[in-house]
Protein backbone atom coordinates (compact mmCIF):
# COMPACT_ATOMS: atom_id res chain seq x y z
CA UNK A 1 0.00 0.00 0.00
CA UNK A 2 1.49 3.22 -1.09
CA UNK A 3 0.35 5.43 2.23
CA UNK A 4 2.94 3.55 4.18
CA UNK A 5 5.99 3.87 1.90
CA UNK A 6 7.10 7.05 3.35
CA UNK A 7 8.63 7.94 0.04
CA UNK A 8 6.14 7.85 -2.12
CA UNK A 9 3.67 9.23 0.45
CA UNK A 10 5.94 12.17 0.94
CA UNK A 11 6.11 12.47 -3.29
CA UNK A 12 2.03 12.68 -2.89
CA UNK A 13 2.18 15.15 0.09
CA UNK A 14 4.61 17.25 -2.16
CA UNK A 15 2.22 16.96 -5.57
CA UNK A 16 -1.14 17.96 -3.24
CA UNK A 17 1.01 21.22 -1.88
CA UNK A 18 2.04 21.93 -5.05
CA UNK A 19 -1.35 21.77 -6.46
CA UNK A 20 -2.70 23.90 -4.01
CA UNK A 21 0.16 26.60 -4.66
CA UNK A 22 -0.85 26.61 -8.16
CA UNK A 23 -4.60 27.13 -7.41
CA UNK A 24 -3.96 29.84 -5.33
CA UNK A 25 -1.48 31.83 -7.67
CA UNK A 26 -4.39 30.90 -10.14
CA UNK A 27 -6.83 32.58 -8.08
CA UNK A 28 -4.55 35.62 -7.33
CA UNK A 29 -3.97 36.26 -11.45
CA UNK A 30 -7.95 36.14 -12.02
CA UNK A 31 -8.81 38.42 -9.01
CA UNK A 32 -6.04 40.95 -10.32
CA UNK A 33 -7.05 40.34 -13.92
CA UNK A 34 -10.87 40.96 -12.30
CA UNK A 35 -10.09 44.07 -10.28
CA UNK A 36 -8.50 45.19 -13.59
CA UNK A 37 -10.63 45.11 -15.70
CA UNK A 38 -13.38 46.40 -12.99
CA UNK A 39 -11.79 49.61 -12.87
CA UNK A 40 -11.47 49.63 -16.86
CA UNK A 41 -8.05 48.23 -17.29
CA UNK A 42 -6.52 45.93 -20.07
CA UNK A 43 -4.03 44.70 -22.36
CA UNK A 44 -3.15 46.18 -25.89
CA UNK A 45 -1.44 44.07 -28.78
CA UNK A 46 1.75 44.87 -27.53
CA UNK A 47 1.10 43.59 -24.08
CA UNK A 48 1.03 47.53 -22.39
CA UNK A 49 -1.56 47.97 -19.86
CA UNK A 50 -4.33 50.32 -21.20
CA UNK A 51 -7.40 51.30 -19.09
CA UNK A 52 -11.09 50.59 -21.36
CA UNK A 53 -14.40 52.37 -21.27
CA UNK A 54 -17.65 51.05 -21.49
CA UNK A 55 -20.21 52.01 -24.03
CA UNK A 56 -24.24 50.76 -23.86
CA UNK A 57 -25.88 50.91 -26.98
CA UNK A 58 -29.60 50.16 -27.62
CA UNK A 59 -31.49 51.72 -30.40
CA UNK A 60 -35.14 52.10 -31.87
CA UNK A 61 -35.20 49.86 -33.86
CA UNK A 62 -33.11 46.84 -32.97
CA UNK A 63 -30.93 45.69 -33.61
CA UNK A 64 -28.88 47.81 -35.91
CA UNK A 65 -25.29 48.01 -37.19
CA UNK A 66 -22.53 49.47 -35.14
CA UNK A 67 -20.04 51.11 -37.11
CA UNK A 68 -16.61 52.14 -34.65
CA UNK A 69 -14.33 54.68 -36.49
CA UNK A 70 -15.99 53.53 -40.02
CA UNK A 71 -15.49 49.69 -39.33
CA UNK A 72 -18.17 47.51 -38.88
CA UNK A 73 -18.61 46.12 -35.36
CA UNK A 74 -19.55 42.49 -34.67
CA UNK A 75 -21.71 43.43 -31.71
CA UNK A 76 -25.04 45.01 -33.06
CA UNK A 77 -27.34 46.94 -30.51
CA UNK A 78 -28.89 46.36 -27.52
CA UNK A 79 -24.97 45.43 -26.23
CA UNK A 80 -21.99 46.74 -24.87
CA UNK A 81 -18.73 47.62 -25.79
CA UNK A 82 -15.52 47.90 -24.15
CA UNK A 83 -13.15 49.93 -25.95
CA UNK A 84 -9.69 51.83 -24.74
CA UNK A 85 -10.31 55.31 -23.79
CA UNK A 86 -9.87 57.70 -27.04
CA UNK A 87 -12.08 59.33 -29.20
CA UNK A 88 -14.48 57.42 -31.70
CA UNK A 89 -16.94 58.22 -34.34
CA UNK A 90 -19.98 55.67 -33.98
CA UNK A 91 -22.53 55.07 -36.56
CA UNK A 92 -25.57 52.84 -35.86
CA UNK A 93 -27.17 51.93 -39.42
CA UNK A 94 -30.28 49.70 -40.47
CA UNK A 95 -31.58 48.86 -43.73
CA UNK A 96 -34.60 51.11 -44.61
CA UNK A 97 -33.62 54.02 -41.90
CA UNK A 98 -31.56 56.77 -41.38
CA UNK A 99 -28.81 56.53 -39.54
CA UNK A 100 -27.41 57.67 -36.45
CA UNK A 101 -23.82 59.27 -35.65
CA UNK A 102 -21.88 61.19 -32.93
CA UNK A 103 -18.56 61.80 -31.69
CA UNK A 104 -18.13 59.89 -28.42
CA UNK A 105 -14.74 60.81 -26.20
CA UNK A 106 -14.49 57.79 -24.23
CA UNK A 107 -12.33 58.02 -20.68
CA UNK A 108 -10.96 55.14 -19.08
CA UNK A 109 -12.85 53.69 -16.27
CA UNK A 110 -16.13 55.56 -17.77
CA UNK A 111 -19.54 53.91 -18.32
CA UNK A 112 -21.98 55.58 -20.81
CA UNK A 113 -25.41 54.60 -21.48
CA UNK A 114 -26.75 55.74 -25.07
CA UNK A 115 -30.15 54.31 -24.75
CA UNK A 116 -31.84 56.81 -26.97
CA UNK A 117 -30.94 56.41 -30.55
CA UNK A 118 -34.02 56.48 -32.60
CA UNK A 119 -33.30 55.47 -36.40
CA UNK A 120 -36.02 57.21 -38.49
CA UNK A 121 -37.22 55.78 -41.46
CA UNK A 122 -35.85 57.00 -45.10
CA UNK A 123 -39.20 57.14 -46.39
CA UNK A 124 -41.90 58.00 -43.98
CA UNK A 125 -45.29 56.50 -45.06
CA UNK A 126 -48.20 58.83 -43.60
CA UNK A 127 -52.12 58.02 -43.54
CA UNK A 128 -55.14 60.05 -42.51
CA UNK A 129 -56.58 59.24 -39.38
CA UNK A 130 -59.36 61.96 -39.06
CA UNK A 131 -60.98 65.63 -40.72
CA UNK A 132 -61.43 68.86 -39.44
CA UNK A 133 -63.62 71.40 -42.40
CA UNK A 134 -61.49 73.82 -40.32
CA UNK A 135 -58.44 74.89 -38.07
CA UNK A 136 -59.35 73.27 -34.55
CA UNK A 137 -58.47 75.85 -31.98
CA UNK A 138 -56.47 73.61 -29.85
CA UNK A 139 -54.69 70.29 -29.81
CA UNK A 140 -52.94 68.54 -26.85
CA UNK A 141 -51.51 65.04 -25.52
CA UNK A 142 -51.10 63.78 -22.02
CA UNK A 143 -48.37 63.51 -20.14
CA UNK A 144 -48.24 59.86 -20.92
CA UNK A 145 -48.57 60.45 -24.41
CA UNK A 146 -51.51 58.01 -24.63
CA UNK A 147 -54.33 60.37 -25.02
CA UNK A 148 -54.73 63.36 -27.33
CA UNK A 149 -57.13 66.15 -27.00
CA UNK A 150 -58.20 67.79 -29.87
CA UNK A 151 -61.43 70.65 -29.79
CA UNK A 152 -63.76 70.32 -32.64
CA UNK A 153 -63.62 72.79 -35.31
CA UNK A 154 -66.29 75.71 -34.17
CA UNK A 155 -67.05 74.61 -31.03
CA UNK A 156 -65.55 75.95 -27.45
CA UNK A 157 -67.88 73.03 -25.73
CA UNK A 158 -67.18 69.53 -28.21
CA UNK A 159 -63.55 68.23 -28.08
CA UNK A 160 -62.51 64.06 -29.79
CA UNK A 161 -60.35 62.40 -27.32
CA UNK A 162 -57.99 60.06 -29.13
CA UNK A 163 -56.87 57.12 -27.53
CA UNK A 164 -52.82 56.63 -29.02
CA UNK A 165 -52.53 53.12 -28.06
CA UNK A 166 -55.52 52.40 -30.68
CA UNK A 167 -55.26 54.94 -32.74
CA UNK A 168 -57.39 53.39 -35.86
CA UNK A 169 -60.54 53.80 -33.24
CA UNK A 170 -62.96 56.62 -34.15
CA UNK A 171 -62.18 59.05 -31.40
CA UNK A 172 -64.80 59.76 -28.20
CA UNK A 173 -66.72 62.83 -28.42
CA UNK A 174 -67.03 64.66 -25.21
CA UNK A 175 -69.11 67.75 -24.54
CA UNK A 176 -68.85 70.44 -21.67
CA UNK A 177 -72.08 71.42 -19.74
CA UNK A 178 -73.52 74.31 -21.78
CA UNK A 179 -72.82 76.75 -18.44
CA UNK A 180 -69.58 76.19 -17.83
CA UNK A 181 -67.98 79.16 -19.83
CA UNK A 182 -68.63 82.56 -19.30
CA UNK A 183 -70.11 83.74 -22.42
CA UNK A 184 -67.90 85.95 -25.01
CA UNK A 185 -69.48 88.58 -26.35
CA UNK A 186 -66.28 89.59 -29.25
CA UNK A 187 -63.36 86.67 -29.16
CA UNK A 188 -62.83 83.68 -27.14
CA UNK A 189 -60.10 80.81 -27.67
CA UNK A 190 -58.55 78.39 -26.45
CA UNK A 191 -55.23 77.89 -24.53
CA UNK A 192 -53.23 74.77 -22.70
CA UNK A 193 -52.45 75.80 -19.30
CA UNK A 194 -51.24 71.99 -17.74
CA UNK A 195 -51.95 68.38 -17.48
CA UNK A 196 -52.32 67.04 -13.83
CA UNK A 197 -50.41 63.54 -13.35
CA UNK A 198 -53.64 61.26 -13.24
CA UNK A 199 -53.54 62.11 -17.32
CA UNK A 200 -57.28 62.54 -16.88
CA UNK A 201 -57.95 66.28 -15.92
CA UNK A 202 -56.63 68.75 -18.16
CA UNK A 203 -56.91 72.73 -17.14
CA UNK A 204 -57.36 75.09 -20.09
CA UNK A 205 -57.35 79.03 -20.48
CA UNK A 206 -60.75 80.40 -21.55
CA UNK A 207 -59.64 83.40 -23.48
CA UNK A 208 -62.87 86.00 -23.85
CA UNK A 209 -63.03 89.15 -24.64
CA UNK A 210 -59.67 89.78 -23.54
CA UNK A 211 -60.20 88.18 -19.92
CA UNK A 212 -59.05 84.60 -18.38
CA UNK A 213 -60.78 82.05 -17.15
CA UNK A 214 -59.16 78.83 -16.05
CA UNK A 215 -61.33 75.59 -17.05
CA UNK A 216 -60.49 72.08 -15.37
CA UNK A 217 -61.66 69.11 -18.27
CA UNK A 218 -62.26 65.91 -17.27
CA UNK A 219 -61.91 63.80 -20.32
CA UNK A 220 -63.17 61.09 -18.58
CA UNK A 221 -66.53 62.66 -17.44
CA UNK A 222 -67.02 66.05 -18.59
CA UNK A 223 -70.26 66.32 -16.80
CA UNK A 224 -67.76 66.78 -13.92
CA UNK A 225 -65.56 69.51 -15.52
CA UNK A 226 -65.14 72.80 -14.05
CA UNK A 227 -64.90 76.57 -14.32
CA UNK A 228 -62.34 76.78 -11.61
CA UNK A 229 -62.76 80.47 -11.34
CA UNK A 230 -66.36 80.26 -10.32
CA UNK A 231 -66.14 77.62 -8.25
CA UNK A 232 -62.99 78.78 -5.75
CA UNK A 233 -64.57 82.14 -6.67
CA UNK A 234 -60.99 83.67 -7.93
CA UNK A 235 -59.80 85.80 -10.64
CA UNK A 236 -55.99 84.89 -10.56
CA UNK A 237 -53.20 86.52 -13.01
CA UNK A 238 -52.11 82.49 -13.73
CA UNK A 239 -53.33 79.17 -12.10
CA UNK A 240 -50.90 76.48 -11.76
CA UNK A 241 -51.41 73.18 -10.25
CA UNK A 242 -49.74 72.08 -7.25
CA UNK A 243 -47.84 68.77 -7.09
CA UNK A 244 -49.18 68.17 -10.65
CA UNK A 245 -52.67 67.18 -9.01
CA UNK A 246 -55.85 68.25 -10.47
CA UNK A 247 -57.27 69.45 -7.01
CA UNK A 248 -55.05 71.78 -6.06
CA UNK A 249 -54.11 75.41 -6.80
CA UNK A 250 -51.16 77.70 -6.95
CA UNK A 251 -52.85 81.20 -7.15
CA UNK A 252 -50.84 84.27 -8.39
CA UNK A 253 -52.32 87.33 -8.58
CA UNK A 254 -51.41 91.24 -10.54
CA UNK A 255 -50.59 92.30 -6.96
CA UNK A 256 -47.39 90.27 -6.81
CA UNK A 257 -49.24 87.94 -3.81
CA UNK A 258 -49.17 83.90 -4.38
CA UNK A 259 -51.74 82.07 -2.83
CA UNK A 260 -52.87 77.95 -2.87
CA UNK A 261 -56.34 76.63 -2.75
CA UNK A 262 -57.69 73.26 -3.31
CA UNK A 263 -61.15 71.93 -4.13
CA UNK A 264 -61.31 70.26 -0.36
CA UNK A 265 -60.17 73.58 0.82
CA UNK A 266 -61.57 76.51 -1.71
CA UNK A 267 -60.72 79.30 0.52
CA UNK A 268 -57.48 80.95 -0.63
CA UNK A 269 -54.25 80.86 1.84
CA UNK A 270 -51.59 83.45 1.60
CA UNK A 271 -48.03 81.74 0.78
CA UNK A 272 -45.61 84.30 -0.35
CA UNK A 273 -45.98 88.43 -1.31
CA UNK A 274 -44.40 90.65 -3.75
CA UNK A 275 -43.79 87.78 -5.88
CA UNK A 276 -42.43 88.53 -9.78
CA UNK A 277 -41.78 85.55 -11.00
CA UNK A 278 -41.75 81.57 -9.67
CA UNK A 279 -41.90 78.29 -10.52
CA UNK A 280 -42.67 75.49 -8.17
CA UNK A 281 -41.66 71.70 -7.84
CA UNK A 282 -43.95 68.92 -6.09
CA UNK A 283 -45.88 70.21 -2.80
CA UNK A 284 -44.78 73.86 -1.22
CA UNK A 285 -41.56 74.14 -2.82
CA UNK A 286 -40.87 77.30 -4.82
CA UNK A 287 -38.50 78.86 -6.69
CA UNK A 288 -39.20 82.50 -7.07
CA UNK A 289 -37.83 86.35 -7.68
CA UNK A 290 -38.71 89.11 -5.20
CA UNK A 291 -37.89 92.75 -5.10
CA UNK A 292 -38.57 92.09 -1.69
CA UNK A 293 -35.35 93.00 0.67
CA UNK A 294 -33.69 93.57 -3.10
CA UNK A 295 -31.06 96.25 -3.45
CA UNK A 296 -32.10 99.11 -6.03
CA UNK A 297 -31.65 97.74 -9.39
CA UNK A 298 -31.97 94.12 -8.23
CA UNK A 299 -34.04 90.93 -7.69
CA UNK A 300 -33.76 88.50 -5.41
CA UNK A 301 -34.40 84.66 -6.54
CA UNK A 302 -35.50 82.67 -3.34
CA UNK A 303 -36.13 79.23 -2.69
CA UNK A 304 -39.23 78.53 -0.37
CA UNK A 305 -38.92 74.16 0.47
CA UNK A 306 -40.63 72.98 3.95
CA UNK A 307 -41.25 76.56 5.46
CA UNK A 308 -37.29 77.39 5.06
CA UNK A 309 -36.62 80.06 2.57
CA UNK A 310 -33.30 80.89 1.45
CA UNK A 311 -31.48 83.31 -1.16
CA UNK A 312 -29.87 81.73 -4.04
CA UNK A 313 -28.99 84.48 -6.25
CA UNK A 314 -29.50 88.06 -7.52
CA UNK A 315 -30.40 89.38 -10.74
CA UNK A 316 -31.16 92.37 -13.14
CA UNK A 317 -33.99 94.13 -12.03
CA UNK A 318 -36.29 93.70 -15.32
CA UNK A 319 -39.60 92.68 -17.17
CA UNK A 320 -38.65 88.79 -17.49
CA UNK A 321 -37.17 86.16 -14.87
CA UNK A 322 -36.75 82.75 -16.24
CA UNK A 323 -37.05 80.02 -13.69
CA UNK A 324 -37.24 76.75 -13.36
CA UNK A 325 -35.59 73.54 -11.29
CA UNK A 326 -36.08 69.71 -11.05
CA UNK A 327 -34.34 66.52 -8.87
CA UNK A 328 -32.10 64.31 -10.64
CA UNK A 329 -31.24 61.47 -9.19
CA UNK A 330 -32.78 62.68 -6.20
CA UNK A 331 -30.57 66.34 -6.34
CA UNK A 332 -32.28 69.68 -6.71
CA UNK A 333 -30.93 71.58 -9.97
CA UNK A 334 -32.10 75.35 -10.52
CA UNK A 335 -32.05 76.89 -13.95
CA UNK A 336 -32.11 80.72 -13.17
CA UNK A 337 -31.63 83.70 -15.52
CA UNK A 338 -32.88 87.29 -16.45
CA UNK A 339 -33.18 87.99 -20.17
CA UNK A 340 -31.72 91.56 -19.80
CA UNK A 341 -28.20 89.58 -18.40
CA UNK A 342 -27.89 87.08 -21.42
CA UNK A 343 -27.24 84.88 -18.82
CA UNK A 344 -28.97 81.60 -17.16
CA UNK A 345 -27.49 79.71 -14.28
CA UNK A 346 -27.77 76.02 -13.83
CA UNK A 347 -27.05 75.25 -9.33
CA UNK A 348 -26.99 71.64 -8.50
CA UNK A 349 -28.18 71.25 -4.76
CA UNK A 350 -27.39 74.63 -3.76
CA UNK A 351 -29.86 74.48 -0.67
CA UNK A 352 -27.28 71.94 0.25
CA UNK A 353 -24.63 74.30 -0.54
CA UNK A 354 -26.01 76.71 1.67
CA UNK A 355 -26.84 74.18 4.45
CA UNK A 356 -22.94 73.29 4.43
CA UNK A 357 -21.66 75.93 5.52
CA UNK A 358 -18.69 76.29 2.48
CA UNK A 359 -20.20 79.23 0.53
CA UNK A 360 -22.56 81.90 1.68
CA UNK A 361 -23.97 82.08 -1.83
CA UNK A 362 -23.87 78.97 -3.92
CA UNK A 363 -21.52 78.54 -6.87
CA UNK A 364 -23.23 77.53 -10.41
CA UNK A 365 -22.32 74.18 -12.08
CA UNK A 366 -22.70 75.87 -15.78
CA UNK A 367 -23.73 79.04 -17.27
CA UNK A 368 -25.51 78.95 -20.34
CA UNK A 369 -24.81 82.01 -22.82
CA UNK A 370 -27.83 83.30 -25.08
CA UNK A 371 -29.26 86.48 -25.97
CA UNK A 372 -32.11 87.53 -24.42
CA UNK A 373 -33.43 84.20 -23.42
CA UNK A 374 -37.13 83.62 -23.20
CA UNK A 375 -38.00 80.17 -22.38
CA UNK A 376 -36.15 77.38 -19.72
CA UNK A 377 -37.33 73.80 -19.79
CA UNK A 378 -36.17 70.30 -18.44
CA UNK A 379 -36.37 67.47 -20.81
CA UNK A 380 -38.60 64.42 -20.17
CA UNK A 381 -36.18 62.62 -18.03
CA UNK A 382 -34.48 65.45 -16.60
CA UNK A 383 -31.28 65.02 -17.43
CA UNK A 384 -31.05 68.17 -19.97
CA UNK A 385 -32.02 71.77 -19.49
CA UNK A 386 -32.35 73.84 -22.57
CA UNK A 387 -32.57 78.10 -22.54
CA UNK A 388 -33.64 79.21 -25.87
CA UNK A 389 -34.16 82.32 -27.68
CA UNK A 390 -35.65 81.54 -31.35
CA UNK A 391 -32.67 79.56 -32.86
CA UNK A 392 -30.44 80.38 -30.56
CA UNK A 393 -29.68 77.12 -27.65
CA UNK A 394 -27.76 76.71 -24.37
CA UNK A 395 -28.14 73.38 -23.14
CA UNK A 396 -26.59 71.67 -20.02
CA UNK A 397 -26.45 67.84 -19.66
CA UNK A 398 -26.42 67.08 -15.82
CA UNK A 399 -25.41 63.72 -16.27
CA UNK A 400 -22.38 64.34 -18.27
CA UNK A 401 -21.46 67.95 -16.47
CA UNK A 402 -21.46 69.41 -19.91
CA UNK A 403 -22.98 72.92 -22.01
CA UNK A 404 -23.69 73.46 -25.31
CA UNK A 405 -24.14 76.49 -27.36
CA UNK A 406 -25.03 76.47 -30.84
CA UNK A 407 -27.57 78.39 -33.21
CA UNK A 408 -30.05 76.31 -35.45
CA UNK A 409 -29.78 76.60 -39.51
CA UNK A 410 -33.94 77.14 -39.41
CA UNK A 411 -36.05 79.54 -38.81
CA UNK A 412 -39.14 78.56 -36.34
CA UNK A 413 -42.68 78.90 -38.43
CA UNK A 414 -44.67 81.24 -36.59
CA UNK A 415 -46.84 81.26 -33.95
CA UNK A 416 -44.09 79.08 -32.15
CA UNK A 417 -42.04 80.94 -29.40
CA UNK A 418 -39.62 78.26 -28.81
CA UNK A 419 -38.79 74.83 -29.39
CA UNK A 420 -40.00 71.96 -27.56
CA UNK A 421 -38.96 68.41 -26.16
CA UNK A 422 -39.82 65.72 -28.10
CA UNK A 423 -38.62 63.15 -25.49
CA UNK A 424 -35.68 62.88 -23.03
CA UNK A 425 -32.88 63.35 -25.24
CA UNK A 426 -34.59 65.05 -28.71
CA UNK A 427 -35.79 68.44 -29.38
CA UNK A 428 -38.28 69.80 -32.18
CA UNK A 429 -40.03 72.09 -34.35
CA UNK A 430 -41.57 73.26 -37.19
CA UNK A 431 -39.84 75.11 -40.12
CA UNK A 432 -40.83 76.08 -43.48
CA UNK A 433 -43.98 73.87 -43.21
CA UNK A 434 -41.97 71.04 -41.92
CA UNK A 435 -41.08 68.90 -38.63
CA UNK A 436 -37.35 69.14 -37.69
CA UNK A 437 -35.80 66.84 -34.87
CA UNK A 438 -32.82 66.73 -33.52
CA UNK A 439 -30.75 65.61 -30.57
CA UNK A 440 -29.97 68.03 -27.27
CA UNK A 441 -26.58 68.93 -28.90
CA UNK A 442 -27.77 69.57 -32.68
CA UNK A 443 -26.68 66.31 -34.07
CA UNK A 444 -28.65 63.52 -35.95
CA UNK A 445 -30.75 66.61 -37.32
CA UNK A 446 -33.48 65.31 -39.65
CA UNK A 447 -36.57 66.38 -41.80
CA UNK A 448 -39.34 64.43 -41.36
CA UNK A 449 -42.61 65.57 -42.97
CA UNK A 450 -45.11 68.48 -42.99
CA UNK A 451 -46.41 69.81 -40.04
CA UNK A 452 -48.44 72.98 -38.72
CA UNK A 453 -46.77 75.04 -36.45
CA UNK A 454 -49.98 75.94 -34.53
CA UNK A 455 -50.35 72.71 -32.92
CA UNK A 456 -47.41 70.29 -31.13
CA UNK A 457 -46.87 67.10 -32.74
CA UNK A 458 -47.94 63.82 -30.96
CA UNK A 459 -45.53 60.67 -30.51
CA UNK A 460 -47.47 57.15 -29.39
CA UNK A 461 -46.06 55.78 -25.82
CA UNK A 462 -43.95 53.19 -27.89
CA UNK A 463 -42.65 56.06 -30.29
CA UNK A 464 -43.77 53.51 -32.59
CA UNK A 465 -45.92 56.20 -34.24
CA UNK A 466 -46.37 59.71 -34.83
CA UNK A 467 -48.99 62.38 -35.44
CA UNK A 468 -50.01 65.52 -36.62
CA UNK A 469 -52.64 68.12 -37.75
CA UNK A 470 -51.68 69.01 -41.05
CA UNK A 471 -53.43 71.10 -44.24
CA UNK A 472 -55.58 68.73 -45.91
CA UNK A 473 -56.31 68.29 -49.44
CA UNK A 474 -58.93 70.87 -49.67
CA UNK A 475 -58.33 74.29 -48.93
CA UNK A 476 -59.28 75.29 -44.96
CA UNK A 477 -58.87 71.42 -43.59
CA UNK A 478 -56.59 70.19 -41.05
CA UNK A 479 -56.05 66.73 -41.22
CA UNK A 480 -54.85 64.21 -38.12
CA UNK A 481 -52.25 62.43 -39.60
CA UNK A 482 -50.32 59.03 -38.44
CA UNK A 483 -47.14 58.37 -39.41
CA UNK A 484 -45.06 54.82 -38.54
CA UNK A 485 -41.80 54.89 -37.50
CA UNK A 486 -40.82 51.45 -37.68
CA UNK A 487 -41.07 49.90 -40.99
CA UNK A 488 -43.79 46.70 -41.72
Amino acid sequence: MDFLDPKKRARHTIIILTGYVLIGVAIIIATIVLLYQAYGFGLNRNGSVIQNGLLFFSSQPAPADIYINGKLSKSKTNTRLVLPSGIYNIKLDKAGYRPWERTIELDGGRVAHYDYPLLFPKKLVTSKLHGYDAAPAMATQSLDRRWAVVSQAGSMTNFDVYDLNNPAKEPTVITLPSDLLTKATTTESWQLSEWADDNQHVVFQHLYDGKIEYILLNRTAPAESLNLNKTLAVTPTKLTLNDKKYDQYYLYNSDGTLQTVSLKAPTAVALLNHVLAYQTYGNNSVLYATDEGAAAGKVMVKFLDNGQTNVVRSLPAGTTYLLNLTKYSGTFYFAIGAASENKVYIYKDPIGQINAGVVRVPVPAQVLHVDNPNYLGFSSNAQFIVAENGQQFGVYDIENKHGYNYKTSQALDAPQAHASWMDGNRLNYVSGGKLLVFDYDYTNNQTLIAANPTYLPFFAPDYQHMYTLAAGTVAGQISLTQTALLIP
